[in-house]
């Protein structure tokens, strides 16, 4: 049985990409098919496999997967998937999409099944003029793709309730953490860790935002670090100055200990998974989203440790104080269904069940 694994773009380290490497790790000789690939930009198992590409990896040069350019060439993606074709030797496709890589082109009889890990249309207002004249027709398109798909996978119970009234095998499978990447530090060790600045989601805020943050804070003198891919803040950087902490992105050995030590983790994520959101609370940090955020679908609102609220700015002196010395491991437990070998376990058994399916043992699945 011949497997292939498909998804949107291989341009950068994103949660899609984490999902795409754990598929990997069960199909060994999986070779790749994607939308945009930059050579050489993901280090680790996935450069070692054999990528196909739209013509698409030629137009679209951004390192940030899905920003203007993209949804600039939104109305090309159809056509370059119609001709970035997938053989009719293949018997199956596993397809991790975040809204487009369902529709790459497939012989008649070749089953697939697509894990939705996030709606990029969700994501996204539409800008350009261009972008407004085909926006309906490519969600159509998108839409139509992923009810042709054999298996349905989605991320929320929400997505699993609409998505069950159009098509007719729909499961549904939590995303997940490296949860042994991000601990609940020994008590000794928390000790001496600040506990007094906030930690700030730097990706999911545009210039404006992370100047306005900045100055407020600083002027108000609370401490704060900005954590995570911050490229896109270079002006807000040169602005704010020495008075602001830029981190940038860290390996999860470096992240987990900054995690812990802050007051609390400040997102401004609009939708879609909340992945560092999850690995604060792991490491029993408190964390904060707009109450707007569709990344609340993936988490549960009455559980301790988790905040929100409509304004961040005026709220902060109020989240500052509640959100110390609340109980660090109910902070930690509330995440536990993302942990990743709970993920493996279910995949594990699910693709098991497809006829012929070489899927690699794992030997930590059978205790998940």
């Amino acid at each position: 049985m011949k497997i292939v694994v498909s998804c949107d773009a291989l341009v950068a380290r994103d949660y899609a990409v984490s999902v795409v490497e754990a598929m990997l790790l069960l199909y060994e000789n999986a070779e790749l098919y994607t939308i945009v690939h930059h050579e050489g930009k993901i280090i680790g198992p996935v450069e070692q496999r054999k990528i196909h590409s739209s013509f698409l990896s030629r137009l679209l040069n951004s390192d940030f997967p899905y920003d203007d350019s993209w949804w600039k060439k939104g109305h090309l993606i159809p056509g370059a998937l119609k001709k970035l074709h997938i053989p009719c030797s293949v018997d199956l496709v596993i397809n991790i999409s975040s809204g487009f890589s369902q529709g790459i082109s497939k012989c008649e009889g070749v089953k697939q099944v697509t894990y939705l890990v996030e709606n990029q249309f969700e994501k996204r207002k539409p800008r350009f003029l261009r972008e407004k004249i085909f926006r309906g027709y490519l969600e159509n398109w998108a839409e139509k793709a992923l009810l042709n798909t054999d298996e349905l996978w989605v991320t929320t119970q929400k997505s699993f309730d609409y998505w069950s009234q159009k098509h007719k095998n729909v499961s549904l499978l939590p995303p997940f953490f490296k949860a042994t990447d991000f601990p609940l530090f020994p008590e000794a060790t928390r000790k001496v860790f600040p506990n007094d600045f906030f930690a700030l989601d730097a990706e999911s805020m545009n210039t404006e935002l992370a100047l306005e943050i900045g100055e407020n804070l600083i002027h108000e003198n609370f401490k704060f670090k900005f954590i995570g891919r911050d490229e896109h803040l270079q002006s807000a950087k040169e602005k704010l100055g020495t008075k602001a902490e830029f981190w940038g992105e860290r390996c999860a050995g470096e992240l987990a200990p900054i995690l812990a030590a802050a007051r609390g983790y400040i997102s401004f994520q609009k939708a879609g998974f909340p992945i560092q959101v999850i690995e604060a609370l792991s490491t029993g940090t408190p964390a904060w989203l707009p109450e707007s955020s569709k990344s609340l679908d993936f988490l549960d609102r009455d559980k301790v440790g988790l905040f929100t609220g409509k304004s961040f700015l005026s709220e902060k002196k109020d989240l500052f104080d509640k959100m110390n010395g609340l109980d660090l491991k109910k902070i930690h437990g509330s995440v536990t269904r993302f942990h990743d070998l709970k993920f493996r376990a279910w995949v594990h058994r699910r693709l098991s069940k497809i006829k012929d399916s070489p899927v690699v043992e794992q030997s930590d699945c059978s205790t998940c």
